[in-house]
């Protein structure tokens, strides 16, 4: 069986200069074409942290998610999610250790949002790059907020988004070939997303309008290993 496992580091400079190590990351490409992506996000101030594990298919239609906030320390509670047929089944624990059930329909072409900021390249995945026009994004989130900042049930969204090109983009991990997309999202932001290569690496993500226009995240470590696990004889 083999693999390929990325491990990097997304880093957050904010309009006034000052840079913050936001997003550690692990993205498995596994031997059956699925791809984990495992992200631990700690918010500027450092009071908040998500942890959250995500599977997709090869075609990019989500499997599951599992995510878990801490505020101040202390556990806020998790979140699962299963896509079983055309539903996306919802649990919900809270920090008490209550769990409530939801279902909702999962429409071909929806995205699972937990908010970490890799995800946002992962989200452009069934957009159109053959042509420059608005297409939608459907998505079911956890939280109300951009920054995921709660956790439950969530809400259906949708927001367009449009491819804008491909071009060469330098980030302290590297010199990457991009894809461009600029996304109106449902949060108020408009975004400039850059991703690279068939796994959709995450390299650059600017907020061009909206709360902290001009913030910038930059893709600033990457490692790449190819893993070969042969069966024993």
């Amino acid at each position: 069986m083999s693999m390929t496992i990325y491990t990097g580091r997304i880093d957050l400079t904010e309009p006034n200069g000052v840079k913050y190590d936001y997003e550690r990351f692990i993205l498995t490409v596994n031997p059956d074409a699925t791809r984990t992506l495992r992200t631990v996000t700690r918010s500027p101030k450092g009071d908040l942290l998500r942890d959250v594990n995500q599977i997709v298919e090869a075609n990019w239609r989500p499997i599951e998610a599992i995510g878990r906030l801490f505020f101040k320390n202390k556990a806020e509670g998790t979140v699962l999610r299963r896509i079983v047929g055309d539903k996306l089944q919802s649990y919900v624990w809270s920090r008490d250790g209550a769990m409530d059930f939801a279902e909702f329909d999962a429409p071909p072409n929806m995205n699972i949002g937990y908010h970490p900021i890799f995800h946002d390249a992962w989200k452009m995945c069934f957009l159109d790059t053959s042509h420059r026009e608005l297409q939608p994004i459907f998505g079911h989130t956890v939280s109300n907020s951009w920054n995921g900042s709660s956790l439950g049930h969530g809400q259906k969204v949708s927001s367009k988004a449009r491819f804008d090109g491909r071009e060469s983009v330098s980030v302290p991990a590297g010199t990457f070939e991009c894809e461009r997309f600029v996304w109106n999202t449902s949060f108020g932001k408009i975004l400039h997303v850059w991703r690279s290569g068939p796994d959709h690496m995450f390299v650059k993500l600017t907020v061009a309008e909206g709360d902290k226009a001009g913030s910038v995240y930059e893709l600033a470590s990457l490692e790449t290993q190819k893993v070969d696990w042969q069966p024993e004889a």
